[in-house]
């Protein structure tokens, strides 16, 4: 299986369970796995035979801008259910960081693994 991957998509949503932290949209970064099979893409040179990260790419922060979650866990499941509603990519590894959450860290996050197997 072959790999297309985004890293630090800038993505703006409404996050956290304190007031203060509600107030506004605060700034997040998204980094992408995504398990594919290029072949066909590198055979055609066709942007319908490949995943278009580009429309996935606003499709997911169109999903955090409207987003309106207390928990990190939440805002990635949702962002990973976006992904995963293209059949060509069979998992998706995705990274979700709050920078600046904590002073002493530089961001924390959360790490999800979703596959097709998994979706309902």
């Amino acid at each position: 299986m072959d790999t297309v991957f985004l890293e630090r998509l800038s993505l703006r949503s409404v996050i956290g369970v304190h007031a203060w932290e509600r107030a506004f949209a605060q700034q997040l970064e998204l980094d992408l796995a995504l398990s594919v099979d290029t072949r066909a893409a590198a055979a055609s040179d066709a942007l319908d035979d490949a995943v278009d990260y580009a429309a996935l790419s606003e499709r997911l922060v169109r999903q955090a801008a409207e987003a309106d979650c207390q928990l990190i866990e939440t805002l990635a499941a949702r962002l990973v259910d976006v992904v995963l509603t293209d059949p060509a990519i069979r998992q998706v590894e995705l990274v979700l960081r709050k920078p600046g959450a904590l002073p002493a860290a530089q961001s924390v996050g959360v790490k999800l693994v979703r596959s097709q197997a998994e979706v309902p």
